[in-house]
């Protein structure tokens, strides 16, 4: 997961250090009421950081993520790679929230996988 992070911030442009933090469903989830004030465990959050040499934060469930690769019938290592991407992508200022947002983020997030894999 290391090297294709790695080739994914040198494709993007990102200079700096990322701090990955490997959190259960009810860390994510104090995290997420905390910051975000939304009240649900969520698959990745990121925190944009940009101080020093530290280019931001990506926190990752990995009780969401087992789930999702059981559901989506691949790998928690995929899919973990596929959320720390996705983090990353959060990082650079793409956003969610809207259905379009979301559907471009994706398609850079499955086209970064793909360049990685």
């Amino acid at each position: 997961m290391r090297n294709s992070l790695r080739k994914a911030s040198r494709v993007l442009g990102v200079h700096g250090q990322i701090n990955f933090l490997l959190v259960s469903d009810r860390v994510i989830r104090r995290t997420n009421v905390r910051y975000l004030r939304h009240d649900y465990a969520t698959d990745v959050i990121a925190f944009e950081m940009k101080e020093g040499d530290i280019f931001g934060d990506i926190m990752i469930s990995t009780d969401t993520a087992k789930r999702q690769a059981r559901e989506q019938g691949h790998s928690v290592l995929t899919e973990t790679t596929i959320l720390a991407l996705h983090g990353l992508l959060h990082l650079l200022g793409y956003r969610d929230k809207k259905k379009k947002d979301l559907e471009r983020m994706w398609r850079k997030t499955d086209a970064l996988m793909r360049m990685v894999s």
